[in-house]
C-alpha cells in the first residue's frame, strides 16, 4: 500500500497506512480544517481466518493444555463464557478499572503493550488466538497489566471470574488446570527478564526466535508478527541493532529474512547463541 501525501496549510504530512494514526474524519482534509487524530493509532490491518464455531472445544483445550477436557468441563466453559468480536485497530481490554475476567483470545492476532505519551502503544508482546490475553488480574481485582489492541478482526471469550469460582470445587480438575495456566506464566516472565537482565543483543535475540519455534532441532519458518521497532523494543535494543543482528545471523546461516518471513536452518544454533547449549568445538 503506498503512503500519501497530503497538504494541511501550512506543511506537507506524509500519512503511511502502516505506521500514522488513524484520521478521524476525512473532513479533516478539507481546506481550512483542522487535522484530527484519533487517541487509538491504528495498525495495519491484517486478515483474519474464520473464528471456531462455539462447539468447537479446540481453543480450550490448546490454551488449558493437559487430558482432553470432559464434557461436563467444557459444557461449563461454553455456559459461563462471554464471547464477542473486535474489529481491528480497536481495543481489546478496558483497563480503566479492576478486572473481573479472564481473557480468551479464540482467534486472530492480538498485540500487548503500555500507551506512551504521544498515545501510541510500546509494543510488548504478540499473541495470535488461541492464546490467553490475561488470566491474573481478576484474580488480583487489579486493572489488566497491558492494554491490548487488535492487529485483526479478532474473537475473544471473557469468564468472569466471580461466577468461575463456585464451579471450581467441583471441578478441581479445572482448577488445576487453571493454576497450570498461571504458573506457566510466571516461568515465561522469569525467563523474560534474565534474558534481559543477563544476556548480550544476540543471546536476547535468539532467545526471543526460540521462544517462538515449538522444535527443539532442524529447521523451521516463522512468521513474524510485528514490525521490527516493536521487537526492538521488547528485546530493550535499537532498530538498527536489531537489524544488524539480523544480517549476522543470516551470514552465520542460522536464518533468511524475507520481508515478515523467516526460515530458521539450525534451531540448534540458536539455541547455542542463546546460550543454551555449550558452544561447538573444533575436534
Amino acid at each position: 500500500m503506498a503512503s500519501t501525501w497530503v497538504t494541511v496549510r501550512p506543511y506537507l504530512l506524509r500519512i503511511d497506512p502502516f505506521d500514522c494514526p488513524a484520521v478521524e474524519t476525512l473532513d479533516a482534509f478539507a481546506v481550512g480544517a483542522p487535522l484530527r487524530i484519533s487517541s487509538l493509532p491504528r495498525p495495519r490491518r491484517r486478515l483474519a481466518a474464520a473464528p471456531p464455531s462455539p462447539a468447537d472445544p479446540s481453543p480450550w483445550q490448546q490454551v488449558l493444555g493437559g487430558a482432553p477436557l470432559s464434557a461436563a468441563e467444557f459444557a461449563l466453559l461454553t455456559r459461563l463464557a462471554e464471547r464477542h468480536g473486535v474489529a481491528a485497530g480497536d481495543s481489546v481490554l478496558d483497563c480503566s478499572g479492576p478486572a473481573r475476567t479472564l481473557v480468551l483470545l479464540m482467534s486472530g492476532d492480538v498485540v500487548l503493550g503500555s500507551r506512551a505519551g504521544d498515545g501510541s502503544l510500546r509494543t510488548e508482546r504478540s499473541v495470535t488466538g488461541p492464546a490467553w490475553l490475561d488470566v491474573s488480574a481478576a484474580w488480583l481485582g487489579q486493572p489488566y497489566a497491558m492494554e491490548a489492541q487488535a492487529l485483526s478482526d479478532v474473537v475473544i471469550a471473557e469468564l468472569p471470574l466471580d461466577r468461575l469460582e463456585p464451579h471450581l470445587a467441583t471441578h478441581p480438575a479445572l482448577a488445576l488446570r487453571l493454576c497450570a495456566n498461571l504458573a506457566q506464566r510466571v516461568h515465561e516472565l522469569t525467563i523474560a527478564s534474565r534474558n534481559l537482565l543477563h544476556n548480550d543483543a544476540p543471546a536476547r535475540f535468539a532467545q526471543w526466535l526460540l521462544q517462538r519455534c515449538p522444535v527443539s532441532s532442524g529447521a523451521f519458518d516463522l512468521r513474524l508478527q510485528e514490525r521490527k521497532r516493536d521487537i526492538a523494543q521488547q528485546l530493550a535494543m535499537t532498530p538498527e541493532t536489531l537489524s544488524r543482528l539480523m544480517r549476522s545471523f543470516e551470514t552465520r546461516g542460522v536464518i533468511d529474512v524475507h520481508g515478515y518471513q523467516l526460515h530458521i536452518h539450525d534451531v540448534q544454533a540458536l539455541r547455542r547463541l542463546a546460550g543454551l547449549e555449550a558452544p561447538v568445538g573444533p575436534d
